[in-house]
């Protein structure tokens, strides 16, 4: 009893150091950003990631130790786990569209429907599992060094475990619509911080997209005059906000369409 009290508060206190790290990360590069402190790019990235995986890496520590009881998935679950990642990795590759009052360089894609899918049917952890899966497959495959890589595997990874989360607690039709509403806007909040200092600056130094390019793609609004200057501020505010929040809601809108029939055939199978 005492070995397993123990260990429980080495985690809680390993967990506790990994959240103060991922922090004290973001909280540096804020303030690198707004008081232009000179330092080398590369470093403003390598304290980014590093602080985003401490973080993620960090609630999921605390919360798995602070769980009465985690589930264990069963051998038939991970194998519909396997299907369902193979799903999203397709929806994700070809099933992807533009629309002409977004930036063009911004996808509208449901991938994350197979992933919502499982995290009602099984918990978070399984639908984390399958965003997991789409990150690792995606990865080789990376134009800008893993960082949009990255970024998608924490945006859709809070849309799933918050959404799922909630859920598991009151497992009805009100539950999975406040917990989809939640997760669509803690992700859409998040998606305006990972772009800010994450995606644009590894556009721009890491795939040496330029940003006189982003501003002239910007302009795809005859009313707008976008500048190099208030470039960053007129594509959140008309650009990642709006595109995440409408794309979170169709993600959101096709699970609730499929979940039903989905969930019945999981059961089945899983028996």
């Amino acid at each position: 009893m005492e070995n397993s009290k123990l260990g429980k508060y080495q985690a809680i206190i390993i967990s506790s150091l990994l959240l103060l790290l991922g922090l004290t990360s973001v909280v540096l590069v804020i303030l690198e950003s707004l008081l232009k402190w000179e330092w080398q790019s590369v470093w403003v990235f390598i304290i980014a990631i590093a602080g985003a995986i401490a973080l993620f890496v960090g609630i999921n520590m605390l919360y798995t130790t602070l769980s009465k009881k985690v589930r264990k998935l069963s051998v038939k679950e991970m194998t519909m786990i396997a299907l369902q990642s193979s799903i999203t990795v397709i929806l994700y590759y070809f099933v992807k569209f533009n629309l002409p009052f977004f930036p063009p360089w911004l996808d509208i894609q449901i991938s994350e429907v197979p992933a919502l899918i499982t995290g009602f049917a099984y918990g978070p952890y399984a639908g984390f599992l399958v965003i997991l899966i789409r990150f690792i497959i995606k990865l080789p495959a990376t134009i800008t060094a893993g960082v949009g890589e990255l970024a998608d595997l924490i945006l859709s990874g809070c849309l799933v475990i918050v959404s799922s989360l909630i859920y598991r607690k009151n497992r009805t039709l009100k539950g999975a619509l406040l917990g989809t509403i939640f997760g669509i806007a803690i992700s859409t909040v998040l998606s305006v911080f990972v772009n800010w200092l994450i995606l644009i600056p590894a556009y721009i130094n890491i795939a040496h997209f330029p940003l006189s390019a982003l501003v002239g793609m910007m302009n795809y609004i005859p009313s707008l005059t976008v500048t190099e200057d208030n470039f960053m501020l007129v594509y959140i505010l008309v650009g990642v906000i709006p595109f995440n929040l409408f794309r979170y809601f169709i993600v959101a809108l096709v699970t609730f369409l499929l979940y039903k029939k989905t969930h019945i055939l999981l059961k089945r199978l899983t028996k």
